[in-house]
């Protein structure tokens, strides 16, 4: 009897491996940033075949086929043999076509809703969990992100709040910011501080004339340079010296990729802004 259950067991635990080891394993393209670390996270890297060029984080995309999100090839694509490819809805109306013409081919394109809020993380993770059938990694995921970004919250708010502050995303040939309706707007709403363009809506161009009416507490900038360089930039500019940041020496440059992005790192980017608000 014992080696009849033995044996049944063996035939199960084989036929069990043999079916796993049937199903087509997904070779999936990756054409945002925070979808790949997303992907990362849910444990899909070895499925990984393609990023987008401006993919780098983790260390290991640097290694991977890119391609141009904003320019795409679709024959190239096609080459690498995907069978998903995960893109955007900001990029949704450039890339179109292409996406049409992969579907037709059966490749199962899944466009991953924008994120404007860092309380909405969770629903872009598990829009991907779901395509990828990790929706319990996905849980544990936005789980582990909620608990970070209290843990920042509960840290700095006491420091942060009421703090106006002006966060410039681009200043070459206008200079940009985020409205309400946007991940930095949320971001300052979870620190209890103050959008200086909470008033309007989106990504917008500002005047140097309206940031000085505003007359904010603190300067951040998320375009790449140094906080030297953007405190050199924030010198040239006719009329910053009334405002009360530069006084204060209070300007200072952040990751871009740490707050832009809306997923694992999102805590870490939350953090760096609210020191850039809490320590001069």
């Amino acid at each position: 009897m014992k080696r009849i259950i033995t044996l049944l067991v063996m035939v199960f635990l084989l036929a069990a491996c043999n079916q796993q080891s049937s199903e087509p394993k997904e070779r999936i393209i990756s054409l945002m940033p925070s979808n790949t670390e997303i992907l990362y996270a849910l444990g899909m890297d070895k499925q990984i075949v393609g990023v987008s060029s401006v993919d780098d984080y983790p260390e290991d995309v640097k290694k991977i086929k890119k391609f141009d999100a904003m320019n795409l090839n679709y024959e190239a694509i096609l080459k690498a043999k995907p069978t998903m490819v995960f893109t955007h809805e900001t990029m949704a109306i450039a890339q179109e076509k292409t996406m049409k013409k992969l579907a037709k081919k059966g490749i199962k394109v899944i466009v991953v809703s924008d994120t404007k809020s860092i309380d909405t993380i969770g629903k872009s993770i598990n829009q991907i969990a779901k395509a990828v059938h990790k929706e319990d990694a996905g849980k544990d995921l936005t789980k582990k992100i909620n608990q970070d970004v209290k843990s920042v919250v509960d840290k700095y708010k006491e420091k942060t709040k009421d703090k106006s502050v002006f966060i410039e995303v681009s200043s070459n040939p206008s200079i940009y910011t985020g409205g309400s309706d946007t991940l930095f707007d949320s971001m300052l709403t979870k620190l209890s501080a103050k959008n200086t363009f909470h008033d309007i809506k989106g990504w917008q161009s500002v005047n140097q004339e309206a940031i000085i009416k505003k007359n904010p507490d603190v300067l951040i900038t998320t375009s790449g340079i140094s906080t030297k360089a953007y405190q050199k930039e924030i010198s040239k500019r006719p009329g910053f010296e009334s405002i009360k940041a530069v006084q204060d020496n209070h300007v200072v440059a952040v990751n871009d990729d740490y707050i832009s992005r809306p997923g694992p790192r999102i805590a870490k980017g939350l953090e760096q802004v609210a020191k850039a608000i809490a320590e001069k």
